[in-house]
């Protein structure tokens, strides 16, 4: 039979096969959705009678004829249905309730004699069991979950006025042959803010491009067909592309990408390794973190290992077709651990060195590149600045004279643009004159010197001094407020510096070099005065460092230690993490670049300030790194302050890795090093009662939890009682002193509650709940570990509210209701699972295990 065009309605009810429905439950719930749809398609002006319609055991398949409008079942269908699910589920037991998925598709389908086929239907039962379909109504108190194709939501959705189309959230659907773009509603109440991560985020990470890209046809030709010839299966394809510095490499890189990115419907990777930076290259681990973060990874679940992170990696690109640009790699070594294994992936790599180990090794095809030709050159001169196409003779001696190379055609193009009155002519002489700078116009890394020189002396004095001071600054990038610490007028001049090509703004706001240009303004500020140096530095540092606290306070408001007043408005948890997020790379390279000249006092500050964000986003390598940093520039220093503190917090930093030998013995030094001060030493202390409470020493921990509350037990204090309190109850319960450590923890909590400490009061809280437990009080702990739950969710943290749930559901059955502890149970699984935590096998089979009781 020919194909037809049907409006497709699929319904499936949620935990049909639940173990405590019954076979009477089970007709019953049949019965019900039968008469439910019979009078919901009434309601909506759609005759059931007038539908086909095919029985699925726990679902129906509804094929609407085409004269019905499609637009009922985006703006009526859904509310009518959902009245009808609460009339019912409101009059009925817990295992007669029904809850519904909903997929709405329209398309062409066939007849035959076993019922309809086709890629429509095809789709819509796709659709219809989408895991993230499943995840949206079971992490909700929806009774109905709707689910459209791209087609339905495009076409229909759209463009109603009544359709509550601001409801719906785009999403992923794979499964079998389909992969395919969705959109998801819960008729009745908001959709989770993380529903989508799961199913894959579709990363754009493609920097922009120059607008008038010319030359290189036989680069960008072998480049697609080294795209469309494919290759062996089971083999990925990758492209590095090698020369000197200012050939091009990330230009043509680049624009090739964009060409061909929407063959890469899984999304866009790029990231520069800063190979050949003046620092220290991007190390491999922090590549992996800004992929795996884009990839829909939670902060808080990247392993901290470089290779567990590289097989995370791989994994979520396996039988994906992402595109993976790897920008100015030192080694071979340097982009191994970013290598996806996946066929259907290409990578680009760009290096100044030939990566012989990846032509060896990983059969990477090999693109050499070289100066550009003399029509290539003078196209590029004329594309930048359009006066070049009226002298072409004189174009072509510059280009000679720039030796070809890219970078410097761009800046000489970019000096005849910004000054149109002088004759291009000039421009001939002035390189004539020196000879020197001539023969720098060669294929040698340094060959553009004589340009950026060049270029550098024709700018206002106050555009070169800022020009040479930002050579000190060590982070990948530099904000606009970090730009005016350093000098007043600044947007004034660094709109100068941009327009000459000495730096580009590659986000609004935010200002980068090229490496070379980056080196070259490195060289002009070693060249400067040294207390203009020294000056500069301190302006820098002081205005990170005030920032720093500021946003530290931000996001931890009763975090010990000095705070001082803020450059700009951090003064909210979003706008601290939102801050620390951007500055992050900087601030590691500042803690760095503090040590190395000499101002101690700034690199463990910054690394103390780091630490809350760290911490929370579960960057625990950095964090160890900053503090190491810190703590030997403090030795050097002989800054006793600095040592005191630097060890104390890189102690702590080394447990939560797993260091724990270590930790341990700096951790001994810092008892030493903390012993004239009370509050530096009771810090130490509960430093310490962590790193012997995950080794299970829990004797040895309670002593230092004992001398760490003999060293605060008489100060007016909250916070400092409160977390000597909360340590000293929670380590005398781990020793079976449970009526000694309650009082404590509920002392510890309302000290808290004084000072108004969120992360304190739900932690306390758990500790609590689990004394109350063990004391046989389950019904007390239940409403603890809500409580904890409550914070945690304002807090947004999600490891902490899954550790809860877990605690929440032990209570539960401590307390005879086992429906609750398994739902509780599922739920911190479910989390646990979203943050890829080990624990969510545990949770889930414990679940799973009492379910069948």
């Amino acid at each position: 039979m020919a194909a037809v065009h049907r409006m497709l309605v699929l319904v499936d009810v949620a935990g049909f096969g639940d173990p405590r429905r019954t076979d009477i439950h089970q007709v019953a719930v049949r019965d019900a959705l039968y008469e439910l749809l019979v009078r919901v398609f009434s309601r909506c002006g759609v005759p059931w009678d007038s539908c086909d319609h095919e029985d699925r055991g726990d679902g129906v398949l509804v094929l609407v004829p085409p004269r019905v409008p499609k637009s009922v079942f985006a703006e009526t269908l859904p509310r009518e249905l959902v009245a009808a699910l609460r009339e019912h589920n409101d009059a009925c037991g817990d295992e007669e309730q029904i809850r519904l998925r909903l997929a709405l598709h329209a398309g062409e389908i066939h007849y035959d004699a076993h019922g309809v086929a086709g890629t429509a239907v095809n789709l819509a039962f796709r659709l219809l069991d989408a895991p993230v379909l499943k995840r949206a109504l079971a992490s909700s108190s929806s009774s109905l979950a709707v689910i459209t194709s791209a087609w339905f939501h495009d076409e229909v959705v759209w463009h109603s006025l009544s359709a509550d189309r601001d409801r719906y959230l785009r999403v992923r659907v794979r499964a079998k042959e389909t992969d395919a773009t969705a959109w998801i509603c819960l008729p009745d109440c908001d959709l989770p803010a993380d529903l989508g991560v799961a199913d894959g985020s579709v990363p754009r990470q493609l920097p922009v491009v120059v607008s008038r890209f010319v030359g290189r046809s036989s680069e960008l030709d072998r480049l697609c067909r080294l795209l469309d010839s494919g290759v062996p299966s089971g083999t990925v394809v990758i492209t590095a592309i090698d020369g000197s510095a200012g050939i091009g490499k990330t230009t043509l890189a680049l624009h090739w990408a964009h060409r061909v990115k929407d063959s890469f419907p899984d999304g866009q990777l790029h990231v520069n390794l800063r190979g050949f930076d003046p620092g220290e290259p991007m190390d491999p681990g922090e590549a992996l973190h800004g992929f795996l973060q884009a990839l829909g990874v939670a902060t808080n679940s990247i392993p901290a290992d470089l290779a567990q992170r590289a097989a995370l990696y791989r994994s979520l690109l396996a039988d994906r077709r992402v595109l993976v640009v790897l920008d100015n790699a030192r080694s071979s070594e340097h982009v191994r651990p970013l290598l996806p294994a996946s066929p259907g992936c290409v990578v680009l790599v760009t290096s100044r060195r030939r990566l012989d180990g990846l032509t060896v090794q990983e059969g990477a095809n090999r693109i050499a590149l070289d100066v550009l030709s003399t029509e290539d050159s003078l196209a590029l001169l004329v594309a930048r600045s359009p006066r070049f196409g009226d002298e072409p003779v004189i174009g072509a001696e510059l280009a000679a004279l720039c030796g070809r190379l890219p970078l410097a055609l761009s800046i000489i193009a970019a000096h005849a643009a910004v000054r149109p009155s002088l004759p291009l002519r000039s421009l001939v002489r002035e390189l004539r004159d020196e000879h020197d700078r001539l023969d720098a116009l060669s294929m040698a890394d340094l060959s553009v010197r004589a340009v950026f020189s060049w270029s550098y002396r024709v700018l206002t004095p106050d555009a070169a001094r800022l020009f040479r001071l930002l050579g000190l600054h060590p982070g990948p990038d530099v904000s606009l407020d970090a730009c005016a610490a350093l000098s007043s007028g600044v947007r004034e001049l660094l709109a100068e510096l941009t327009a000459a090509h000495l730096i580009a703004e590659h986000v609004p706001g935010r200002y980068r070099f090229h490496d070379l240009l980056r080196a070259y303004a490195a060289e002009q500020a070693l060249g400067s005065p040294a207390a203009e140096r020294t000056s500069a530095a301190s302006a820098m540092l002081d205005h990170y460092l005030s920032l720093a606290f500021a946003a530290d306070r931000a996001i931890q408001p009763c975090r010990d230690g000095v705070v001082r007043a803020p450059g700009v408005d951090v003064s909210t948890y979003t706008d601290g993490m939102a801050w620390f997020t951007a500055e992050s790379e900087v601030l590691q390279a500042l803690v760095a670049f503090a040590a190395a000249h000499d101002f101690a006092g700034h690199a463990w500050r910054l690394a103390w300030a780091c630490t809350t964000f760290l911490r929370r986003s579960g960057r625990w390598r950095e964090r160890v790194a900053v503090h190491r940093t810190a703590l030997a520039a403090a030795r050097r220093a002989g800054d006793a302050e600095g040592q005191a503190t630097a060890s104390r917090h890189l102690g702590s930093a080394l447990g939560r890795l797993g260091s724990l030998d270590e930790a341990s013995e700096v951790l001994h030094e810092a008892l030493e090093l903390n012993a004239s001060s009370s509050v530096g030493l009771f810090r130490t202390h509960l430093a310490f009662n962590r790193i012997l409470q995950a080794r299970g020493d829990h004797e040895t921990a309670l002593s230092h939890a004992q001398q760490a509350w003999s060293l605060v037990h008489a100060t007016a204090d909250h916070l400092v009682r409160a977390d000597a309190l909360n340590t000293l109850g929670k380590q005398l319960a781990l020793v079976e002193r449970h009526a000694e450590g309650l009082p404590l923890c509920e002392q510890a909590l309302r000290d808290y509650l004084v000072v108004g400490h969120l992360e304190g009061q739900a932690d306390v809280l758990i500790n609590i709940g689990e004394i109350e437990q063990r004391l046989g009080l389950p019904i007390s702990a239940i409403d603890r570990y809500r409580r904890s739950i409550d914070i945690d969710r304002q807090l947004g943290d999600r490891y902490w509210e899954a550790e809860a749930y877990d605690h929440l559901g032990d209570a539960h059955c401590d307390a005879g209701d086992l429906e609750q502890a398994v739902r509780s149970w599922y739920r911190s699984a479910m989390i646990f699972t979203e943050l890829r935590h080990r624990d969510a096998e545990r949770v889930r089979a414990k679940a799973s295990a009492r379910a069948l009781d």
